[in-house]
């Protein structure tokens, strides 16, 4: 098999990026057979940019002619991305699927061990991983540059949104639409880089701000503070109502400080480790010498470089075996971290990991009811 024919499952803001791509030729490997697609203005869109197309008016057509494509690129609202993504699999259809891979952490992880019981490939958008910057801090992490690690901070508050944005959808920015706000959405990218990087954390104490900027239910502000068995400690914080923002994270560690800064990488190196400067220094305020290089990184070429990327990873590793970017399984951390705060903020208290899923289930729950009742 040279072509895989493709479906996009919904054609919002990312679904009619992806069909570009596919249409435009840009994934070797990818053919655009069809488009799931509910509203009539999107497909008179495709019938015109898109001839020969196959639209398909709602996931239960698409998912009842397994036959006529062999993968999808699922860009539904968050809620349905386990339910489609399920379905798929079980049919033998290869999965690649938008951030986060659900609501759940528990829900996911059943669906991450399934799939890979079974003999089609299951992948994720986590784009971020195929950023240079945050590539070569992994390769420096791996490599013990920074020394025994003691201390991570990132803040990135570069996702700010007005109503406009809340608004544009009904299941935008809410408990029953998305399952959450900023850490369910915009977050899950950086909480997978976390993971990515640092591994998962043993525990959680969030405090999280729901509506703080916009009149909406769910997050849109929260401070995290993550905590390991080995003493490293991480603050984690996020927003969508403040600008301008920063990405700005620093990992401390007994050789010196590695920060990343926007598009920028630099490690601050000491002399010596912080313990092998401790066990000679006489001197009561002694300073630890230092010096600072910038780390040169290649900036990446072309139109949406990253996206482009994890589909073609997507295409190779279903046609010549190469090692997923973002295997399905790796969605499971990301989202219990971000349960595992929410619960942290309801019930105002530290969490350990992994969490109780049944307990979140509940308060999750109680969450879209009263939402609900409220609207």
């Amino acid at each position: 098999m040279k072509e895989l024919r493709t479906v996009i499952v919904a054609f919002g803001n990312m679904g009619r990026g992806y069909a570009r791509y596919l249409w435009d030729g840009q994934i070797k490997g990818l053919k655009l057979a069809g488009i799931c697609c509910r509203n009539r203005e999107g497909q008179e869109y495709i019938r015109e940019h898109y001839e020969g197309v196959r639209i398909y008016q709602n996931d239960t057509e698409m998912l009842a002619h397994p036959e006529e494509y062999d993968a999808m690129i699922i860009t539904t609202p968050h809620k349905e991305h386990v339910r489609v993504a399920g379905q798929a699999l079980k049919q033998g259809t290869h999965v690649l699927c938008e951030k986060p891979a659900g609501i759940c952490a528990g829900e996911v992880r059943m669906l991450a061990e399934e799939a890979g019981r079974l003999d089609a490939a299951y992948a994720l958008i986590f784009n971020w991983r195929a950023r240079p910057l945050f590539r070569r801090m992994k390769e420096l992490l791996e490599e013990g540059v920074p020394g025994h690690i003691t201390r991570i901070v990132w803040i990135s508050n570069i996702w700010y949104r007005t109503p406009a944005y809340h608004n544009a959808a009904l299941w935008r920015s809410s408990w029953n639409g998305e399952g959450g706000g900023v850490l369910i959405n915009q977050g899950q990218h950086l909480l997978d880089m976390w993971q990515w990087l640092f591994g998962e954390p043993d525990a959680v104490r969030a405090f999280i701000d729901f509506g703080k900027f916009n009149d909406i239910t769910v997050d849109d502000n929260a401070d995290l503070f993550f905590e390991y068995k080995d003493g490293r400690k991480g603050t984690f914080i996020t927003s969508t109502g403040e600008a301008p923002g920063s990405n700005h994270l620093e990992v401390h560690g007994s050789r010196g400080r590695l920060v990343l800064d926007r598009d920028t990488l630099v490690f601050e190196e000491n002399e010596m480790s912080t313990d092998e400067f401790a066990a000679i220094n006489r001197e009561p305020f002694g300073n630890l010498p230092w010096q600072a290089r910038k780390i040169e990184v290649e900036k990446p070429e072309g139109t949406d470089p990253e996206y482009i990327e994890i589909l073609q990873n997507f295409a190779d590793h279903i046609l010549r075996g190469v090692q997923l970017i973002a295997p399905g399984s790796c969605g499971v951390i990301p989202l219990e971290m971000a349960n595992g705060a929410y619960l942290s903020a309801w019930l105002d208290q530290k969490i350990s990991f992994p969490i109780d899923d049944g307990l979140y289930g509940e308060m999750l729950k109680r969450r879209q009811e009263e939402e609900l009742a409220k609207n």
